[in-house]
């Protein structure tokens, strides 16, 4: 059975406990369906803004120097960034 990284499964915790208090508290007045839309779109916001930039980044490193490497960490690394600005605006509002 192959493991996951300790980073990766925190942010996996983050990312559902950020979106679970999106479904109780902010999206409390929508109807059920808007509010499970918005919430599971919320919760796969850091996922999404993470492979949109790894992969902008990768192919820009095939235009330029064409040696494609560090989507891992790329991925990881825009993932926390998002989390990270994600929780400190809940903490703020």
């Amino acid at each position: 059975m192959k493991q996951i990284n300790l980073l990766t499964a925190i942010f996996i915790t983050a990312a559902i406990l950020l979106a679970a208090h999106s479904f109780y508290n902010e999206y409390s007045e929508l109807r059920p369906v808007g509010r499970w839309v918005r919430t599971l779109v919320y919760g796969l916001g850091p996922w999404l803004c993470a492979l949109a930039f790894a992969g902008a980044k990768m192919c820009f490193q095939i235009l330029l120097r064409k040696e494609p490497t560090g989507f891992r960490n790329t991925f990881t690394w825009v993932t926390g960034v998002v989390i990270g600005l994600m929780i400190f605006t809940k903490i703020m509002s």
